[in-house]
């Protein structure tokens, strides 16, 4: 089988990755970058043996050779260039997070079903061990049904950070602060462990970083289920360190815990620990090791025909939950996901 030749766009922090997993992609290859700074494509081509640079990714579309398109570009990017490499007839696999609206995202799904391509979003913290055993686990019942669950994100972020890449802290370009930058990874695990979710109540502050920014740096939300159980999550950027993330879920028979890689279970009283630390880390490893492994596997969905498991359908749940979370706050109520 000829290699399936791939296109990043955008050459920041997380590009890194991208480009990381597709060396060690079987039957691909990264035929080109794309970026408006020309320093940077030029500086990751270099690092990265890449023999294409573009400023413009629409005259890179227009590329017949290039077969799958990257988009690692800030937020607001991400629904108008998704949609343009879909209609250019490329395979696609965006970044999180799929788009700033649900509006946006049923936009590129219509634009994938009608040009017959994959599209993939990028929570590749599905990918790490903890989390697929953690998924095996509560699909299996074995802890009986769900009674409620946490999760918490306590990171730290400088102003620098913000400063550096001004599209970043921007209601416009990033859509929002800690919640849909930092804490979304987690804040996608906690619903696909545990169910759909029925109701949001949510408050957004800024608490420490307030001269940098304009949305939040920190998040209380409750949630409950259409069973009734209730989820809590907490994320903040002012913590003193990027600590290991935490998530847990209390069923009938027992708990399922993990703490940054390790899984603590608790059966009828018998507990088990596990740490899953060994995996291959790509680029900072409070990300998690997943990257490596979804872009692998999109790849091999592309050659076989299967369908990708993160794939729009899944990636919405997390737009949806993100507006009712925002709405939640500007308003002071209980959002229904049902009726909004």
């Amino acid at each position: 089988m000829k290699n399936l030749k791939a296109a990043v766009i955008g050459c920041g922090l997380i590009s890194k990755n991208h480009f990381k997993a597709l060396n060690n992609v079987e039957h691909a290859e990264c035929a080109a970058v794309c970026d408006i700074v020309p320093e940077k494509a030029e500086a990751a081509a270099a690092q990265y043996g890449i023999p294409e640079i573009y400023t413009d990714y629409r005259e890179m579309l227009k590329n017949p050779d290039i077969d799958v398109v990257h988009i690692c570009t800030p937020h607001y990017l991400h629904a108008g260039m998704a949609v343009d490499a879909l209609e250019a007839g490329k395979h696609v696999l965006c970044e999180k997070p799929m788009a700033l609206s649900e509006t946006d995202a049923k936009r590129m799904m219509e634009a994938r079903d009608k040009a017959g391509r994959n599209l993939g979003i990028c929570f590749q913290n599905r990918y790490n061990e903890a989390s697929i055993y953690m998924k095996k686990i509560m699909d299996s019942k074995e802890l009986g049904e769900v009674l409620g669950a946490r999760g918490q994100v306590t990171w730290n972020r400088k102003p620098e950070y913000y400063t550096q890449s001004p599209w970043r802290g921007r209601w416009a370009t990033e859509g929002g602060g800690v919640l849909i930058n930092q804490a979304i990874h987690t804040f996608d695990l906690l619903q696909w462990l545990t169910g759909p979710v029925k109701t949001v109540e949510a408050s957004v502050s800024t608490k420490r970083l307030k001269e940098a920014i304009e949305v939040e740096d920190t998040v209380d939300i409750l949630m409950t289920g259409e069973d009734g159980k209730r989820i809590l999550f907490y994320a903040s950027n002012c913590y003193v360190k990027n600590a290991p993330v935490e998530l847990e879920i209390i069923c009938e028979n027992g708990s399922i815990k993990m703490v940054g890689n390790e899984v603590i279970t608790e059966k009828n009283g018998e507990i088990t620990s596990t740490d899953y630390s060994s995996g291959t880390v790509l680029g900072k490893d409070y990300w998690g090791s997943g990257h490596g492994f979804l872009i692998d596997d999109f790849y091999r969905c592309i050659e076989t025909g299967n369908p990708f498991p993160v794939n729009g359908e899944e990636a919405v749940v997390s737009v949806r939950l993100l507006e009712a979370v925002y709405r939640s706050a500007k308003e002071g109520t209980v959002i229904d996901l049902k009726i909004l």
